[in-house]
């Protein structure tokens, strides 16, 4: 119970112990140098028990003791703090009756009352050490040769230091007893609304893994009735003995590329939406030798393509490596407006990203679609004939930002395109 109450009263905030520790670190030699400088210019003073020497000495003892981290030095600081000071003052007095009260001595008790009272943090301390001061004070005063005139002075100056140290000591307390009650109520906000976080935070990622799974399911099952119906329409259009006319062969055909479509779309979102599953999994890729397979696939007669410079060795994952090339390469491809297609692939590097680079020589874009090209199921054409459906760039996009990569666009019509997407080192 004591031993807690001890403590209780000797408790420092960090910063306390910070300020305290350096006020008696800097308070160490400057004690010693003031009282030498009173003695180099009043050679009669008395100072008894080589004083200015040992509570230098003292002074950086405790101002130091913080720095070695014991866990009692630390919790028990305040009676430290309160102890060197306390001794020091009573020493001053003792000093000051011995000089008869010189202004020397006076000055420097004064303005060490009041210093050593704002040092304290606790009310029990100032109070033990205002009270044992002025009894201190007052035996010498009055056991002085001292005028009465003289001795009411220091009495009342003495208690005016006091009363307005105490004051602001007081304030400071009030302040930081507020300070504390505010700090308090803000760590249980913020827990709370850490909680809060996580608690989202897992609904979250419980939902995203219910949309995920969804989406494949239902991916899965569009899929099969869409394959059936692709194949009955292509049974019927290749049957021999089906005697359809024009308009009837063109619808049959028309349903097929509809389904064909169809095929691509829910492909494209199931891609799209399980790409949280295979992230994680990463392994060392030969970027050149992955990009040699795509072009092998997408090269003929009227598709060129090049690669500019060796590509590296990256740690990402293959597949989605593979799909950010190939989308971006079939892309080139099939939104070219000229016969002859010349794709280009550069590579740089940074001190902290690997940079790649596909140009091709299509039609370009337009600067105000460098964003849209981006977004879930936007295309630049009108038709929705053919085999795109706005998912490759997207994917594209989705794959590098999950990855903390890049890409972005350089075009202008009619001046070719190129795409330039970066992936962090490990």
């Amino acid at each position: 119970m004591m031993r807690q109450f001890l403590k209780k009263i000797g408790k420092l905030e960090p910063f306390e112990i910070k300020n305290s520790s350096i006020t008696l670190i800097l308070g160490a030699p400057s004690t010693f140098i003031y009282l030498e400088v009173m003695k180099y210019y009043n050679p009669d003073l008395i100072m008894p028990f080589y004083g200015n020497i040992i509570f230098a000495c003292f002074f950086l003892l405790v101002g130091i003791l913080p720095y070695l981290n014991h866990k009692s030095l630390v919790n028990y600081y305040g009676w430290f703090v309160f102890i060197s000071t306390m001794s020091f003052q009573h020493y001053l007095t003792y000093a000051t009756s011995l000089n008869n009260f010189s202004l020397d001595f006076l000055l420097v008790t004064y303005v060490f009352i009041f210093g050593s009272v704002l040092l304290l943090s606790n009310r029990i301390l100032v109070l033990l050490y205002s009270a044992s001061e002025l009894l201190h004070l007052l035996y010498h005063v009055y056991n002085s040769n001292l005028d009465s005139m003289s001795e009411s002075a220091i009495v009342l100056s003495l208690a005016t230091i006091f009363v307005f140290s105490f004051l602001v000591m007081n304030g400071f307390l009030r302040y930081r007893k507020k300070l504390e009650f505010i700090n308090a109520n803000l760590e249980d906000t913020v827990k709370q609304r850490t909680l809060d976080i996580e608690n989202r935070a897992r609904e979250l990622l419980r939902k995203n893994k219910d949309l995920e799974e969804f989406a494949y399911v239902v991916s899965h099952d569009l899929k099969r009735p869409l394959r059936n119906m692709y194949t009955l329409s292509d049974w019927l259009t290749e049957d021999k003995d089906n005697d359809f006319d024009e308009e009837t062969t063109k619808s049959l055909e028309l349903i097929k590329e509809q389904i064909i479509q169809m095929d691509l779309l829910v492909e494209g979102i199931l891609n799209y939406s399980l790409q949280m599953d295979t992230e994680q999994v990463t392994k060392t890729v030969d970027v050149q030798h992955l990009v040699e397979r795509i072009i092998s696939v997408n090269s003929h007669k009227n598709v060129q393509i090049y690669i500019q410079k060796p590509l590296p060795k990256l740690e990402f994952n293959e597949s989605q490596l593979l799909q950010l090339f190939q989308n971006l390469i079939q892309n080139a491809i099939k939104h070219t407006d000229k016969k002859n297609v010349e794709i280009h692939i550069d590579y740089n590097q940074t001190a902290t990203h690997h940079q790649f680079s596909i140009r091709d020589n299509g039609p370009g874009i337009e600067v105000q679609y460098h964003e849209k090209i981006f977004q879930l199921f936007q295309k630049l054409e009108a038709e929705t004939k053919g085999n795109s459906i706005g998912i490759g760039l997207a994917l594209v996009k989705k794959i590098l930002e999950r990855t903390d990569g890049e890409i972005f666009v350089k075009s202008t019509k009619g001046s070719g395109t190129t795409f330039v997407f970066t992936i962090p080192k490990k």
